[in-house]
């Protein structure tokens, strides 16, 4: 439990990316790069929307803005791609880098072959369709009758405390603040005293959203609610943009808006004796564009993804036509050519400021990874 008045500052268990990966590779690091294929830990699908628009919302901080968005009908060779991994990978992760993954109406066909072969999945979503498709099609219902773990989770995408900041921060002209805490009571509600899936809510801050009086109510009403975590972190800067611009935007509002957040949120607002949710914020340290200097890139190791695009990419960050270097094949139907992906992916010769230079960079779970395995690598080198 934290203390009463303060933010916790420890991760949980679903946060620790290195130690994540570690335990996927049964601690033995010694494997990456040995040549060998190894399935990565997590499969990511963004599925293309509605296969008309990408996405029902257009968030400012979203990090896909600037990059092109192209839609693929990819959806029946995905599916039988998933069907025939058996479950070699172990969680298969539902998002997008510029996609909403519930406008597709496919998605609970791979939701249920992903419980099918027993791996375990997420689904990262703005929420504003939930309470809708409960009503239209019991989707809320199916998705907590097929999870069998805490490790199944859905995470909302919320950035806001009441509904006008909510429109403001998701450049919205109608309310879907009131929709989507809807939304989190009926999944609430319909998973009852089970602990799957877990019901993540996330917190963007930004100038419009972070008064101590909107974080106390949002904090109250997920505490009313009963979601498993509520984290609050700073957004990252779009990608598409040059390392020059990264870096300001780096200096002048990651930097100082650090500060201001942790001081609200270390300032009495949080109830401890309540035990949901576990309440955490995640500093932009974590995703210091100016700590991505090293040398290779094991990201492979921890995932692999499905543009929206019909495209395998190396990873989620860079899963879209502008990063074309990233692209690693046509999405296959099949295990063999899938195999061949993750093979060409496990690449030592990769460098990573290819990323850089083209407007790419990490996610936290990248850098996280990389920069422990670079200095794994370095003590390798001088024993």
């Amino acid at each position: 439990m934290i203390k009463q008045g303060s933010i916790d500052r420890k991760r949980p268990n679903g946060y620790q990316y290195f130690n994540m990966l570690k335990s996927h590779l049964n601690n033995n690091l010694e494997q990456i790069f040995n040549g060998k294929i190894i399935y990565p830990r997590q499969l990511e699908i963004h599925l293309p929307g509605n296969n008309k628009i990408p996405c029902n919302f257009n968030c400012y901080h979203c990090q896909g803005r600037l990059l092109e968005k192209s839609l693929d009908n990819y959806e029946p060779k995905a599916l039988k791609l998933l069907d025939s991994l058996e479950g070699r990978i172990p969680f298969v992760i539902y998002g997008g880098a510029y996609t909403e993954p519930l406008l597709n109406t496919h998605l609970v066909e791979f939701l249920e072959l992903t419980k099918k072969h027993n791996s375990k999945y997420g689904i990262h979503t703005n929420g504003s369709l939930l309470e809708k498709l409960e009503k239209e099609e019991n989707f809320l219902s199916t998705i907590c009758q097929l999870a069998d773990s805490s490790e199944d989770y859905i995470s909302i995408s919320l950035d806001a405390g009441n509904a006008e900041s909510h429109c403001k921060t998701k450049r919205l002209k109608e309310n879907f603040f009131d929709r989507i805490i809807d939304g989190l009571r009926t999944t609430v509600s319909i998973r009852g005293n089970s602990s799957s899936p877990s019901i993540r809510v996330c917190y963007l801050l930004n100038n419009t959203n972070s008064s101590k009086i909107e974080i106390e109510n949002i904090i109250r009403i997920m505490q009313d609610i009963g979601v498993d975590s509520l984290r609050f972190s700073i957004p990252y800067d779009n990608y598409g943009k040059n390392i020059s611009q990264v870096i300001k935007y780096k200096n002048t509002i990651e930097k100082k808006q650090d500060q201001k957040f942790r001081e609200i949120l270390e300032s009495g607002i949080i109830d401890s004796s309540n035990h949901k949710p576990k309440i955490f914020y995640i500093s932009p340290e974590c995703q210091d564009v100016e700590k991505m200097n090293f040398q290779r890139c094991c990201y492979s190791y921890y995932q692999i993804t499905l543009g929206a695009d019909g495209y395998v990419y190396r990873c989620s960050s860079t899963a879209t036509p502008s990063f074309k270097m990233n692209r690693l094949g046509k999405i296959p139907d099949n295990l063999d050519e899938f195999e061949n992906l993750v093979r060409i992916n496990h690449n030592p010769y990769f460098k990573p400021s290819t990323c850089i230079k083209s407007g790419a960079r990490c996610n936290r779970i990248a850098l996280e990874i990389n920069l422990n395995m670079e200095k794994i690598f370095r003590e390798m080198k001088n024993d």
